[in-house]
């Protein structure tokens, strides 16, 4: 409760100071200021992780998000690969720090909590014009940082350059689950 307490303080601020024009150069510091806050205490106090799609930046249609979710819940039973997606604000988070931001985000998470750590993040953000994916170290052993990267760039990104982030993500998710279901053949079979 003293999060939600706090992130609802944060966000009136952040709008309040946002919302009135500048009249001196110290108060775009203090909007500086404001937005710096408001990022700290989105790090002290990552979202929890309750459902698969995590759309701050609202990239996806509510039916848009119920096909993501149909599909990452049919894999995760499937395979107990669990994935999750968020999208995170230009006011969440600055373009030099949103790596670090995902990291941080993934690891509160604990993705993938079964014995064999099978988790990944994928965090985007329009704004920041980037992407990351996060694999735990068990599906480090089945899909590498190479692969991930082949993957970012041929399935998700084009459809982003287009600003179809529904159809970006899909594909990408497709071949990722494609790639995961092979290795885990691969793996199962040692």
């Amino acid at each position: 409760m003293r999060k939600i307490i706090i992130t609802i303080i944060s966000i009136l601020l952040l709008t309040t100071v946002m919302a009135q024009k500048p009249k001196k150069v110290g108060q775009d510091s203090s909007r500086l200021k404001a937005v710096e806050n408001y990022r700290q205490t989105f790090w002290d106090n990552p979202p929890k992780h309750t459902k698969t799609i995590n759309d701050f930046e609202y990239l996806f249609t509510f039916l848009e998000k119920r096909q993501l979710d149909t599909l990452l819940r049919k894999f995760e039973k499937e395979t107990t690969i669990e994935i999750a997606i968020i999208t995170i604000d230009t006011i969440q988070s600055s373009k030099e720090k949103f790596d670090s931001l995902a990291l941080h985000i993934a690891n509160a998470w604990n993705l993938g909590k079964n014995e064999k750590h099978y988790g990944i993040l994928i965090a985007i953000t329009h704004g920041n014009r980037k992407m990351r994916i996060e694999n735990s170290k068990g599906i480090e052993e089945l899909i590498s940082d190479k692969e991930t990267k082949k993957i970012i760039d041929n399935f998700f990104i084009p459809e982003f350059k287009k600003d179809d982030y529904f159809t970006g993500t899909l594909n990408g998710l497709n071949e990722l689950m494609r790639l995961l279901r092979q290795n885990l053949n691969k793996h199962n079979k040692k």
